[in-house]
């Protein structure tokens, strides 16, 4: 069970989505291991017991990142996630958050998460390990 007071970051997705399913295997390809990411479906336990109900209720607009008690959406998301990962993807994704470029990059994220059914499967295929929580 997780606490409140979790100290590493947790990555929620979808756990029908396919789109969800593939980013969660790039931040597993692209993350460093030391950064202690963790890894929970929108529809589970620990998302029931550290998100509000709104980031959790259908329809899921979004992954969110769990990180120093605050549950971040979008941008912010992809901001917090971007810390977790190697370079050069670590400075691509702040780059991609940056001033200049996040209202580009809010506006994209919106749209694919919008019609994220339509383009990818429903189909999660993410598996299962010490990374992952309920």
């Amino acid at each position: 069970m997780v606490s409140e007071a979790v100290s590493d970051p947790i990555l929620f997705y979808d756990g029908v989505c396919g789109l969800c399913s593939r980013a969660v295997q790039q931040c597993l390809t692209w993350g460093d291991e030391t950064s202690g990411l963790h890894f929970a479906p929108l529809q589970g336990e620990t998302a029931a017991k550290l998100l509000p109900v709104e980031l959790r209720t259908p329809p899921l607009q979004s992954l969110v990142v769990y990180a120093e008690g605050e549950a971040c959406t979008e941008v912010e998301a992809l901001s917090r996630l971007g810390k977790t990962l190697q370079a050069p993807y670590k400075q691509l994704t702040q780059l991609a958050c940056s001033s200049v470029l996040k209202p580009l990059t809010r506006w994209t994220y919106r749209r694919i998460a919008a019609n994220r059914h339509r383009i990818f499967s429903d189909r999660c295929v993410v598996g299962a390990g010490a990374r992952f929580l309920n």
